[in-house]
């Protein structure tokens, strides 16, 4: 330790003006540092806060002071390569050559942690302000639940690669490392797959948006019902009865839905009456116009309209059409539909036919009130033929 502590005072004393140099770059750097600091903020205030979005407020706010922390580590590494190369002592084959080494290197390893803790601030940041988006945009509450989470796996693989640069540094190898944690990354997935199949699904869900808390859907097994919560692992539907419908995430991102909130809450009523032959068609469709628009939830725009469609075997068939605004209302306004057009119907003497079928039997003349027999042949007497038997022929 003497030694060291003679050769470093030399150092000093012989090599004052790299040391004043060696100051004078770490004062300078000091100074850009406190400048960064102050043009983010000065940025932040006057011209980031006037975008229409709140990612480059985000960033401005997470970058601020990592940015500050990564100057003053750059600004020292060099510095400290500006004296080693000023320092006979401190470069190759001197006499503190292997401590000046170690100690660049500590300097190095920070520097690639600052720089590891800047890109960790501005992925958080814009991960946040993504998905919390999205969130907002369709009313997804597992947010809250799913972004703790996202923001400790970015930070884990941001640091974990961080860590593996400075252990290089120092002729580290990370071969075991890796393989160690590769191995365990293998069995965790392998031992959730399911869980973490579903909060794969929740975020495919949060993110392509085929439908919101509060929409009508319906699958392809033909159950269905109001969304009311996007889980981490599952979607929950109120089924009309009343009762929850449970539902995988990772099912509900890989199966068809109709939804039928989207592209809007507006839901058609599409019906089919049946009146009569002998009806006026023009004086029902106008009964089922004037039912319709008289109608408070039926929406003029699009305009309800009546089709004379088919010929029936015993009808004649109607088509109906009018949109109203909510799909829940859909059952509540097709009954009241429903009721007012049959009123309708009977109070105008058109009748609503049904399947019928007419027989008809023909008698001869001078048969009426008379019976009709017809012999059978009896098969308890052997031997007795019957009119028109073949055995009435035989020899």
């Amino acid at each position: 330790m003497p030694y060291w502590f003679a050769a470093l005072q030399e150092a000093f004393v012989h090599y004052w003006v790299a040391w004043a140099v060696f100051a004078g770059q770490l004062l300078v750097t000091w100074v850009v540092a406190g400048l960064a600091r102050r043009v983010m903020r000065w940025t932040a205030n006057k011209l980031v806060a006037r975008s229409d979005t709140t990612l480059d407020d985000r960033l401005v706010e997470a970058g601020t002071a990592p940015v500050r922390w990564t100057i003053l580590a750059l600004g020292l590494r060099f510095a400290m390569t500006t004296l080693g190369g000023a320092i006979p002592a401190f470069g190759p084959g001197g006499v503190m050559a292997v401590q000046f080494g170690v100690a660049g290197k500590l300097v190095e390893g920070l520097a690639v942690l600052t720089i590891a803790a800047l890109v960790n601030a501005l992925a958080i940041a814009a991960l946040d302000w993504y998905l919390t988006e999205l969130a907002a945009r369709s009313d997804a509450p597992w947010s809250r639940q799913l972004l703790p989470t996202l923001r400790k796996v970015v930070t884990a693989a941001i640091y974990f690669l961080a860590f593996s640069v400075v252990l290089q540094l120092f002729d580290i190898s990370i071969s075991a490392l890796v393989a160690t944690a590769g191995v365990a990354s293998a069995a965790i997935a392998l031992a959730s797959q399911d869980t973490l199949s579903n909060m794969l699904g929740g975020l495919v869900l949060l993110i392509d948006r085929p439908f919101r808390v509060g929409d009508v859907i319906e699958l392809t097994d033909g159950r269905g019902g109001t969304v009311v919560e996007v889980g981490l692992r599952t979607t929950r539907i109120r089924q009309p009865d009343g009762t929850a419908l449970v539902v995988p995430n990772k099912d509900m991102a890989n199966t068809r839905i109709i939804n039928r909130g989207q592209p809007s809450s507006r839901v058609a009523i599409r019906q089919t009456v049946s009146v009569a032959y002998g009806t006026d068609p023009e004086q029902a469709k106008r009964l089922l116009l004037a039912v319709m628009t008289s109608h408070p939830e039926v929406l003029p725009d699009p305009a309800p309209g009546v089709w004379f469609t088919q010929f029936n075997s015993f009808s004649l068939e109607l088509s109906l059409s009018c949109w109203i605004n909510a799909s829940a209302d859909r059952a509540r306004v097709t009954d009241e539909l429903n009721v007012r057009i049959l009123k309708a119907l009977q109070e105008n003497g058109i009748g609503v036919p049904y399947p019928t079928q007419a027989i008809h039997i023909l008698q001869e003349e001078g048969s009426r009130g008379k019976a009709v027999e017809r012999t059978a042949p009896d098969a308890d007497r052997p031997g007795e033929a019957v009119p028109g038997d073949p055995a009435d022929h035989q020899g």
